[in-house]
Order: C-alpha cells, then sequence, then structure tokens
C-alpha cells in the first residue's frame, strides 16, 4: 500500500520533472515513427534513458528500446511497455496544429502518437526515473519497453516476447488514468470473387464479380457472431475494396474485399474463414468463383528481422488478478479518486505479453477516442499524474503479496 508520505514525495518529485516530461513528449512528437521507420525515435529514447541514468539501456534485434531500473531482492518483475510507432497523419491541413509540431495550447498537448502512444511512454520513462530521483529501489526488476510496429500487427512485441518475460505488463495504450484489463481480437478475412474481364461497352462478353459482391455485402449481417459476457458481441466490418483494374471503361476480372473481425473468445480464426467462404460462395452466379484466405501478415523491421505474426490475440484478465486488484488500489491512494477498469474497443499488443504468462494490464493518459484522429492530443496535467502513477505502480507491482 503506498501511504500519504509516500504519496506526497512521489508528487513532490513528479512537479519538479514535469516540465522536463513534457519537453520530451513534445521532442517524441517531433520525431516522426511511422512502423518501420523507427530508429530515429528509438535512439532518442535509449539516449533519454541513459541520460536517466537507468541501470541498463539497449535495443534489440528487432529494434525494440529496453531500459532497465534494478530491483533491491527477488521480488516480482514489472514492465511499463509503449509503442514507438504511429498511424499517418493523413492531410495536414485538417489538423487544429501541424502534426508533428508538439503544440501545446492551454494545458493541452497536440500531436500525431501524442495520446497514442508518446505521452503515455514519455510518463513511463520519468515515471521510473522519479524511483531514482527518491533515493529508493522497487523490489523487484523494473523494465520501460518501447517496442516497434505495434500499429500493424505488434512484430516489435512478439520479438520481445522471445527473450524477456516479466510478471506483469502495464500497457501505455490511452484509459483517460483509468485501468483495463483486455480487448477483443482482430482476425483480417480477404474474400476474392473472380468473374471475366472484357470491355465495359458490351459487359455481356464478361462476367463482372461487383455483382456477386454486392449480393455478398447485403448478406453480410446473417453471418453469426459470439456474445461475451464482459467483452460483448463480436463485430464485422468491410474496409478496403480493391479490383483488379486501373481503368474506368473495363469490367474487371476480379475483386478483392477486406474484412475486419474482431473476435471475442472462442472464435477460430478457420471457422470464421469457413463460415465467411460458405456465404461467398451463395452469393456467386455462374462464371464466378469465390475464394477466402486469412492473410498471413509478414513485417519487417527498420533493423531487418521479418516476422510472420497471428491474428491479433485478444484477451481478459480476471477481475480478481492480483495485479489488477494491486494497481487499483495503488492508484486510487496515489490519484486520489475511485479508479474504474474495463475494455478497450481497439486491440493491443497485449495478447502477445498474455500469450507468454505475463498479466497484462493498462494504464496511461489520454482518451482512446482521440486516437487514430486529427485531434490527436494529451492534457500535460494527465501526462504529470500518469508519471506519478506508474512511480506507484513500480513500487506495488514489484512486492510479493501482502507487503507495503
Amino acid at each position: 500500500m503506498i501511504d500519504a508520505t509516500v504519496r506526497r514525495r512521489l508528487w513532490q518529485a513528479g512537479r519538479a520533472r514535469r516540465n522536463e516530461l513534457v519537453s520530451f513528449a513534445q521532442e517524441l512528437i517531433r520525431t516522426r515513427s511511422l512502423p518501420g521507420e523507427e530508429r530515429a525515435i528509438a535512439e532518442l529514447v535509449a539516449g533519454h534513458l541513459q541520460k536517466l541514468a537507468y541501470d541498463e539501456v539497449g535495443i534489440d534485434r528487432a529494434g525494440n528500446v529496453v531500459g532497465l531500473l534494478r530491483g533491491t531482492n527477488s521480488g516480482p518483475s514489472v514492465q511499463f511497455n509503449a509503442h514507438l510507432d504511429h498511424v499517418h497523419e493523413g492531410d495536414p491541413d485538417g489538423w487544429p496544429y501541424p502534426p508533428y509540431a508538439g503544440v501545446v495550447s492551454e494545458g493541452v498537448l497536440y500531436g500525431r502518437g501524442a495520446c497514442d502512444v508518446k505521452g503515455a511512454l514519455a510518463s513511463q520513462v520519468y515515471g521510473l526515473a522519479l524511483l531514482r530521483d527518491l533515493g529508493v529501489r522497487p523490489p523487484g526488476d523494473c523494465y520501460v519497453t518501447a517496442v516497434v510496429q505495434e500499429e500493424v500487427g505488434g512484430l516489435g512485441a512478439a520479438v520481445l516476447c522471445d527473450w524477456l518475460r516479466t510478471d506483469t505488463v502495464v500497457l501505455g495504450e490511452a484509459t483517460n488514468l483509468e485501468l483495463r484489463r483486455g480487448h477483443r481480437g482482430r482476425v483480417a478475412l480477404e474474400v476474392r470473387f473472380i468473374g471475366r474481364s472484357a470491355h465495359a461497352s458490351a459487359p455481356e462478353r464478361g462476367v463482372n464479380p461487383l455483382f456477386a459482391l454486392g449480393r455478398f455485402l447485403s448478406r453480410l449481417n446473417e453471418l453469426e457472431h459470439r456474445e461475451h459476457p464482459e467483452l460483448g458481441r463480436s463485430t464485422v466490418a468491410p474496409t478496403r475494396l480493391r479490383t483488379d483494374q486501373e481503368s474506368a471503361n473495363v469490367i474487371p476480372g476480379s475483386v478483392r474485399l477486406l474484412l475486419d473481425w474482431r473476435t471475442v473468445p472462442g472464435e477460430d480464426p478457420e471457422e470464421l474463414r469457413r463460415m465467411v467462404a460458405a456465404l461467398a460462395a451463395d452469393c456467386v452466379e455462374e462464371g464466378v468463383l469465390a475464394e477466402v484466405a486469412v492473410p498471413v501478415r509478414a513485417a519487417c523491421s527498420y533493423r531487418g528481422v521479418t516476422v510472420e505474426l497471428p491474428p491479433t490475440r485478444g484477451y481478459v484478465l480476471s477481475p480478481d488478478h492480483r495485479a489488477l486488484r494491486t494497481a487499483r488500489r495503488t492508484l486510487e491512494a496515489v490519484i486520489g479518486r475511485p479508479i474504474l477498469d474495463g475494455f478497450w474497443r481497439f486491440a493491443t499488443d497485449g495478447g502477445h505479453f498474455m500469450a507468454h504468462g505475463m498479466a497484462t494490464i493498462g494504464f496511461a493518459p489520454g482518451d482512446e477516442s482521440l486516437a487514430h484522429t486529427v485531434h490527436d492530443s494529451v492534457r500535460l496535467d494527465d501526462l504529470e499524474a500518469a508519471m506519478v502513477g506508474y512511480a506507484a505502480l513500480a513500487l506495488a507491482l514489484t512486492c510479493e503479496e501482502g507487503e507495503s
């Protein structure tokens, strides 16, 4: 339990570091780091960890940055995880401020990645630094891990899990300073209708696969979905459509549709593929074939490491798990208000960590509804609160059950 004296000292140390924290978060935003282009930001983070006197700092074979603050004994270990990459900014003219300027206005930091998740990464880096400022060593080892390519399936997390295992993982995905304990998974399904191409002036010479596609889309809601008592119902959304033609006066020979299926426990990718394939087959006409596949996702890091990634794993951590109970009690003592828990709407790297036996929770600044939007931003007060919260979690989660 975090007592009043520790709480006061943590907040004093946090206020002393606030300006540095904000400046570092601005630096991160100003360093553009699309998936596969994270080298510059990885070197920036590693250099900052060294400046803050972490015990060990390194960059692994995939390009992930890892900083270690050693504990005093064999207490449980914890890692504070965030990702280095972000989604594309789109049209810069649609933003209230330039997406890579790191503008601060009226107590809010704006820019691509502010909410997802560079603000949280800065707070994690400085959270463990607060313990050094206070001359405090946690009972167990504490890591800050900043991984590559989360936005495209989690190459960095997959490689990290091969060599680093901790008892608990605290994800920096936006939670608005609440707790999260899971999310749905994601399976991509590619539906292909194959017809016969022809000149658009003579459609009778071809077999247009777009008609089969139209029937398929009109019946997509017939597919069966599972319901989970906590995560709710799975969903499927058509997201991307491509034909084999660029010219407007040609009937396409084939059309490809991508489906984004957000899964709940019990939904198997191959089962989903068979179900979608049965519907697609029922929508074709003579001369049209239907194929459905779960595409293999191969990602290559900026260091040249290539990994074939499985469908995104969902997960649910029990509300009674020690990590969640400890985190709630600790954050309520430090932040001074009730801390709710729930689930992310989107997917994270958490499924990778849970699949390797690491209890995974989420705690971070930022409103998840701002992620991937032109309003990507985070409040400075929340950055500071997250920094103090991470320091407190480092102490609490590395204690054995029942210890103070």
